[in-house]
């Protein structure tokens, strides 16, 4: 018997599965990311402006903040309370191999509120 050519039908038959399995990775790392980065610069914005919440255009500060750090802002929702203030975004990116399985986007959501106590912050997450 010529076993020649069963090594070549495996490799033929795994290469997509492994295929996939990369495209799975590359897409995760590309969420985890975005939702890092989000998260991280949300923290960032209210450890620096929080002394400024009860200004009038507090919320526009922070929205061109976001902004500047390329994240959306359309459904990005700014409650302030006596010495509260509640953060919260949804924005969606695109997946890059995530149409191979009908997923054309990824929704991210952050959210953070900041605590004002005797000039100090607290940030916890929604």
């Amino acid at each position: 018997m010529n076993k020649k050519g069963q090594t070549l039908i495996a490799f033929v038959l795994l290469l997509p599965i492994v295929l996939l399995f990369l495209a799975f990775v590359v897409d995760t790392g590309l969420l985890l990311k975005e939702k890092t980065k989000g998260n991280s610069t949300l923290r960032t914005i209210l450890k620096t402006t929080y002394k400024d919440y009860q200004e009038e255009n507090y919320e526009e500060k922070v929205k061109d903040l976001l902004e500047k750090n390329n994240i959306p802002t359309e459904n990005t929702i700014i409650k302030i309370e006596e010495k509260q203030i509640h953060v919260t975004n949804e924005y969606e990116i695109e997946s890059i191999f995530g149409s191979i399985i009908g997923l054309k986007t990824y929704k991210i959501k952050i959210g953070y509120s900041a605590s004002i106590n005797e000039e100090k912050i607290t940030i916890t997450k929604e």
